[in-house]
């Protein structure tokens, strides 16, 4: 697919700790520099999708790629754009605290 074409270049995570912006991290809302009502958009489509995919009592770092890979191509492909889906990523992160 698109994912695989040469010389597509993928948009890189952050650098930092999601979460963390006085700390050297980042928040992901401004992170991804979109508009409001596409970030809410896909803030709530992706926790509720987070339920039916995700291991709710387990962190992120403990869920298995391919459920995240699920959890990430579900409605949104614009996500393949990112470096492993880190907006999906986080956004699951931040949903599992």
């Amino acid at each position: 697919g698109d994912r695989d074409r040469p010389g597509r270049s993928l948009i890189p995570a952050p650098l930092g700790t999601l979460s963390k912006p006085g700390m050297g991290g980042y928040t992901l809302e401004s992170a991804l520099r979109w508009e409001d009502k596409k970030y809410r958009l896909v803030q709530n489509a992706l926790h509720e999708i987070a339920k039916g995919v995700l291991d709710m009592l387990q962190p992120m770092h403990k869920q298995t790629s391919v459920v995240v890979s699920s959890f990430c191509r579900k409605q949104f492909p614009f996500l393949h754009d990112y470096e492993n889906y880190w907006p999906a990523r986080d956004f699951a992160t931040m949903y599992l605290k």
